[in-house]
């Protein structure tokens, strides 16, 4: 690394969870089986909007056997939330019924999710990867396929061992170009393609993109669950916890891991119940995936997660905003600006409880806090709902293109602030 302050600076583009930041009032989520694979059938995604004072309705909503609110963004012009609802079929009239009771207006986003998640992964040939099968970003590829592809088998660093034997990996790219593998996410299968094509841009088109990696040491972290990723591949398509086993409660598997970071753990948006999908795990950083990112010292921390369109700064545990918040607000305006230039694609701006609630234990705010990583956020990827967790396939490569010329140009912004701050610390 070169040796002046400005250009010392380390930046983590880490996927920690891949997955939305589900509601904080779920707590009746019922447990899915092990075996076999989940069948989505006949389940609707209904989007409603929820004025403040009737948002009550989602304990109401949230009570009903298998409903799943999948995405909560806050509209403060309008002090109301959208919220995005999965029903089953057994449940369709309750909550509907629901909607009428308190007089929501609502309309149906997805019309049957398991179709929509056979479009997202194709024929079986394609779900069931082929082994050597070179990485795309056309379709969704197994932990395997990701470690059998150059840029990520140059250099492994493990950081302990998973439920199933497999590892969270870092890749760093540097002026050595080397690469390290890593594995997972939950529902949000775009967001590891779009790590991946990160990955792929810096090292094998990086003459084109060499200030930023002059200026940068880059540690990617593309899958951090892969016990997670696999299984939501291979069993339940909407999985979103780790896989470690609770002694006390084996039929209960798993942690929420963007809640289990040791920063404001356990302070409010989680839960202490093991069968809860916001479950915050039986202690601070309990899960090794979690152990993995805490042991990473950095100058800029990004997490990246699906679904809603945002690019969010601390806190997410409280309403007030840290000292540097307009610093990191004008970095994400830079990187926002030059993302919405590539597709179109808007992203709202600001803290996690101004646009979707108070959520603590998240990896954004230990980075910041606990860590003090100046520049730390936290993206939801496409889209604003159309599809939710479920992208097609024909969105992966504009998706990971657009988040990458905005994650450069947050990359650059925050180096033109550090070399301000350097010069003035230095009095040049």
């Amino acid at each position: 690394m070169r040796a002046t302050t400005a250009c010392a600076a380390l930046l983590a583009l880490a996927l920690v969870i891949g997955s939305s930041r589900s509601l904080p009032l779920e707590e009746n989520r019922k447990p899915r089986s092990e075996e076999g694979i989940v069948s989505y059938s006949g389940y609707k995604l209904f989007r409603t909007d929820v004025p403040l004072p009737q948002l009550p309705v989602v304990d109401s909503l949230d009570s009903s056997d298998g409903v799943d609110v999948w995405s909560w963004r806050y509209n403060d012009q309008r002090l109301e939330y959208e919220l995005d609802v999965l029903t089953p079929p057994d449940a369709e009239q309750q909550v509907k019924q629901v909607f009428s009771d308190y007089q929501l207006n609502y309309q149906e986003v997805i019309e049957d999710l398991q179709s929509a998640i056979n479009l997202e992964l194709g024929d079986k040939e394609s779900f069931w990867n082929r082994p050597g099968h070179p990485m795309t970003w056309e379709r969704y590829h197994s932990t395997e396929d990701r470690k059998k592809y150059p840029a990520v088998s140059q250099t492994v660093l493990h950081h302990g061992y998973l439920h199933r034997n497999r590892y969270p990996h870092f890749k760093n790219i540097s002026k050595s170009s080397t690469a390290l593998a890593a594995l997972s996410s939950k529902r949000g299968m775009g967001v590891p393609c779009t790590a991946m094509f990160i990955l792929h841009r810096l090292v094998e088109f990086n003459w084109e993109d060499h200030e930023i990696i002059n200026e940068f040491d880059w540690y990617i972290l593309p899958l951090a669950n892969p016990d997670g990723y696999e299984y939501t591949r291979h069993h339940d398509r909407l999985w979103r916890k780790t896989r470690s086993i609770n002694p006390e409660m084996p039929g209960c598997v798993g942690v929420d891991a963007n809640r289990n970071f040791g920063y404001r753990w356990m302070e409010g948006g989680s839960s202490s119940n093991p069968c809860s999908d916001i479950y915050a795990g039986p202690t601070s950083f309990s899960e090794p995936e979690t152990r993995a990112i805490r042991d990473f010292l950095l100058k800029v921390y990004l997490s990246i997660h699906a679904y809603s369109q945002m690019w969010m700064l601390p806190w997410g545990f409280s309403q007030e905003r840290p000292e540097n918040y307009n610093d990191m607000y004008e970095v994400a305006l830079n990187a926002t600006a030059a993302l919405e230039k590539s597709y179109g694609t808007k992203y709202r701006i600001g803290s996690i409880p101004e646009l979707l609630y108070v959520a603590t234990g998240g990896s954004g705010d230990y980075a910041l806090g606990a860590v003090g990583i100046p520049y730390s956020f936290s993206l939801e990827l496409r889209d604003l709902g159309r599809y939710g967790f479920i992208l097609p396939r024909e969105q992966i490569m504009p998706t990971a293109n657009e988040t990458y010329v905005g994650i450069k140009a947050m990359a650059q912004a925050v180096f033109e602030k550090l070399q301000v701050s350097n010069n003035t610390n230095t009095g040049a």
